[in-house]
């Protein structure tokens, strides 16, 4: 692939998520939809809401309860 200088494709928004999981077990807190997912990319974690884009970091969140 011919990316432009300084990308290498390993980025996110190319490369995408290491992983992502559903949430079915807890609403989202801002938008109280089922709509959460937990997303995984290098050694960072965050959960996000695909209904209002709600987004907090994996360990915040699971103070949050």
């Amino acid at each position: 692939m011919n990316y432009p200088p300084g990308v290498t494709g390993l980025e996110f928004e190319i490369a995408g998520p290491d992983y992502e999981k559903e949430i079915e077990d807890r609403p989202c807190p801002k938008c109280d939809e089922d709509a959460l997912m937990e997303y995984g990319y290098r050694r960072e974690q965050w959960v996000q809401c695909c209904a209002c884009e709600f987004r907090m970091d994996w360990e915040q969140f699971n103070l949050y309860r």
